[in-house]
């Protein structure tokens, strides 16, 4: 039977028999044969010419060639053309003196798709005088693996330009197998290169001793109670500069099985531009406050002389101009007043803003009654009321009472009549939690509320205030959101919204540390 003419899953002819186990009793040649059937990789045999003998199953499953079509002719119909002429000489050069050829190639399946392989050829020699008369094909598809590589290199690679362009890295503190794991951008934050070895206490002793405690009781917290960080501290690098980096901190997952990742970056550039605007900032108030102390000074006194001349001159002499200076002298004295309030709130901000992210969990419950029974001592005309439970925020506390009270001196003051105040949260169907300020006003007038929403002020479209911008900037960096809403059937209803992620509901037993400070 000629070479076309075989069974294309039939053995070449030559003696496969005379193989033995390790008992020394002779194998049946069929058994080889199934194992080869079976075997999940594409195998297939050629002549010492190069002409296909062989193939089994797997090959069809891998090439799309059926048997039938694929013996008699030459691996040649596998050509993808993207291997050179050179690469097919070495492996012709290889195979016929009798090594074994061993390496990846690109091949191309029977419906044009090219496909990945793990190729190994051996010869197969005569045994009774050692000539070469066929070779072996094994080939592994690796292309799916060789996709998934491909694919890991560019997120590494992207990873690694990302991190370089943002100077940030990553870390990861898996304490069950006591093991902690930077990536380049950290390592390049440290000074260290990749083949510094890692341990928490070295990491924590890159920290300057002012922070170093701080940032070992963050991560003691995080373990103990699975409480995430975010926090600035001041870093030593390898090289001894001091450089100032904001680094975060997740836990996942529970108990010894708790792993940290988090991040670090290096802010120190940035830090110093917002010194730079602090020292413009605090001279600028400065500046401000003393002008208009001037100012409120110089119109009291004014308003003194007249009160003096009114005292000596009888009052129909007295010409109407004069109450008209003094009304004037009075919007005076409230305008600067306003101005000198609204320059100790952007004070306040600026010092409550350098660490707004160093959160803890925070009951909300008697946040909102404290703030509550602040302004029922303030403004006894006003009714306030606290409605919903009691969730526990991880938030910066002072930074929610701060927006609380903007939000509900800012329902106060715009309210006719008796104000009328309502302090809500609720969960939504989303699972974000929802604090509210509901007032009874006359409502936020429609460009305001779009200044807000979008973030963004323009000559002809800008806000009355701070108030609204001060909450907005406060909830953001929390990882909150703030909404303004019609309140049916009149008034205002503004809310701080953090996502399911940021709150769990009241827990039975003791509260984790600082809920309630």
């Amino acid at each position: 039977m000629s070479d076309g003419d075989r069974d294309p899953h039939t053995e070449p002819d030559g003696d496969t028999g005379g193989r033995t186990d390790v008992s020394g009793r002779e194998l049946d040649p069929a058994w080889f044969k199934q194992a080869v059937e079976a075997a999940g990789h594409a195998i297939f045999i050629t002549d010492f010419e190069g002409r296909i003998v062989y193939v089994n199953p797997a090959f069809e499953v891998v090439t799309g060639y059926e048997a039938a079509d694929a013996v008699g002719r030459s691996p040649d119909m596998l050509n993808s053309g993207h291997h050179d002429p050179d690469y097919f000489s070495d492996l012709w050069e290889t195979i016929v003196t009798g090594q074994v050829w061993q390496e990846e190639i690109v091949n191309r399946r029977a419906n044009g798709e090219s496909y990945i392989a793990n190729q190994t050829i051996a010869p197969i020699a005569d045994e009774r005088d050692g000539s070469i008369t066929h070779f072996v094909a094994i080939q592994t598809d690796i292309t799916a693996r060789k996709e998934h590589e491909r694919a890991l290199e560019r997120s590494r690679d992207l990873s690694a330009r990302t991190e370089e362009t943002a100077d940030v890295g990553g870390w990861e503190l898996d304490i069950e197998a006591a093991e902690l794991r930077w990536t380049a951008g950290t390592r390049r934050i440290h000074g260290v290169d990749s083949s510094y070895e890692l341990s928490l206490d070295d990491a924590l002793g890159f920290y300057h001793p002012t922070d170093r405690d701080r940032i070992r009781q963050l991560v003691e917290r995080a373990l103990d109670w699975g409480l995430p960080y975010d926090v600035e501290a001041q870093l030593v690098t390898a090289d001894g500069t001091t450089r100032i980096v904001r680094t975060t901190c997740q836990p996942v997952g529970e108990g010894e099985a708790t792993v940290l990742r988090g991040t670090i970056q290096d802010i120190t550039e940035r830090k110093a531009r917002r010194q730079q605007l602090m020292v413009l900032n605090r001279v600028l108030r400065h500046n401000l406050r003393n002008g208009l102390n001037v100012v409120v000074g110089n119109a009291e006194r004014v308003s003194m002389t007249l009160d003096a001349i009114e005292d000596a001159v009888d009052d129909a002499s007295l010409p109407m101009s004069l109450e008209k200076t003094r009304a004037d002298l009075q919007d005076i004295v409230s305008a600067a007043e306003e101005l000198l309030d609204t320059s100790e709130r952007a004070r306040q901000f600026d010092d409550l803003y350098q660490h707004i992210r160093d959160v803890r969990p925070v009951e909300i419950r008697p946040l909102l009654e404290t703030v509550a029974a602040g302004y029922r001592e303030e403004c006894p005309a006003a009714t306030l009321r606290v409605e919903g439970p009691n969730p526990v925020v991880l938030a910066n506390r002072h930074a929610v009472r701060i927006a609380l009270e903007e939000l509900v001196d800012n329902a106060i003051r715009h309210s006719t009549g008796a104000p009328e105040v309502t302090l809500r949260v609720s969960e939504g169907d989303d699972g974000a939690l929802r604090i509210s300020v509901a007032d009874r006003g006359t409502g936020m007038p429609e460009m305001e509320r779009e200044v807000i929403e979008s973030g963004e002020e323009r000559p002809l479209k800008h806000g009355s205030g701070l108030g609204l911008w001060l909450v907005k900037w406060l909830v953001t960096p929390l990882g909150g959101t703030m909404t303004i809403d019609s309140n049916d059937p009149e008034g205002t209803v503004v809310s701080m919204i953090f996502p399911a992620a940021k709150w769990r509901p009241e827990a039975e037993g003791p509260a984790p540390p600082d809920a309630r400070t």
